[in-house]
């Protein structure tokens, strides 16, 4: 009886150690970070522009370098900017990953620029922002004896798409009025546009000027106006449609003071 009894004790000892090494190789992965997902630096991120909509490709890769496979995985995002308004949310039901393996993809969405600017929301066409990432993951591991989640977050930057239009200079002399201009657009845009550049005196029009800026880097130019030969204060405006964002800049002079 004796002798079974301690059969009995060694086997359910036996059994213990086992659940115990069971649950530590299936615990320790997660914290020692033999599973981890990696989310991309700004730099991975890459950006393109078309028809008023932003495209944006973000790699991840999830690791799965513990003991036991990886089942049901579940990649949940969402993607806000600055003021927590939200770009974009969805689901990935990336399924099965064995032990030991990586898995490589990208997180793929459009941001609707124009859409957003129609709608009254123009920050992200006229200020820099940050995209941040937040990525939830559910999943199972050890022959789906175990639940596992977990959240991940990264925020990238987001350059303006019209970044800047300022006055850098004007000179009066002789009724005429000097304007050094500069105009600076994202690396998203090419091509070309149009600028216009007038001097109102109150709310009459004296003169105006056009000149074409190139998209996707600074444009610097120097536009005579004339008529300004009255004594008062006269409003330069400089004002741009690019690709359908309407872009203005006003400053106001004395006549004869050099800014």
């Amino acid at each position: 009886m004796a002798a079974r009894i301690r059969v009995l004790q060694l086997a359910i000892t036996v059994v213990n150690v086992t659940i115990l090494a069971l649950a530590f190789t299936s615990i320790w992965p997660f914290p020692s970070g033999d599973f981890r997902v990696d989310l991309p630096s700004a730099d991975e991120v890459e950006w393109s522009y078309a028809a008023g909509t932003v495209t944006v490709s973000a790699p991840y890769t999830i690791d799965n370098g513990g003991f036991y496979d990886v089942a049901d995985l579940v990649l949940s995002y969402e993607v806000t900017n600055y003021t927590n308004a939200l770009i974009h949310e969805s689901t990935l039901s990336i399924g099965d990953i064995p032990s030991g393996s990586v898995r490589a993809d990208i997180i793929e969405f459009d941001i609707p620029l124009q859409q957003m600017y129609e709608s009254g929301d123009t920050s992200m066409v006229f200020n820099d922002d940050w995209l941040n990432f937040r990525v939830e993951v559910s999943c199972f591991y050890t022959m789906r004896l175990i639940k596992f989640d977990a959240a991940y977050q990264v925020a990238v930057p987001w350059e303006a798409l019209i970044e800047e239009m300022a006055i850098d200079a004007v000179r009066y002399a002789g009724g005429q009025i000097t304007v050094d201009y500069r105009v600076t657009t994202s690396e998203l845009l090419s091509g070309t546009a149009t600028l216009e550049i007038a001097v109102y005196q109150g709310s009459t029009l004296v003169d105006q000027q056009y000149d074409t800026i190139g998209l996707g880097t600074t444009s610097l130019g120097t536009v005579v106006l004339s008529g300004a030969s009255a004594p008062g204060t006269y409003t330069v405006v400089l004002r741009a449609d690019i690709y359908g964002f309407l872009a203005e800049h006003r400053e106001s002079y004395p006549l004869g003071v050099v800014a």
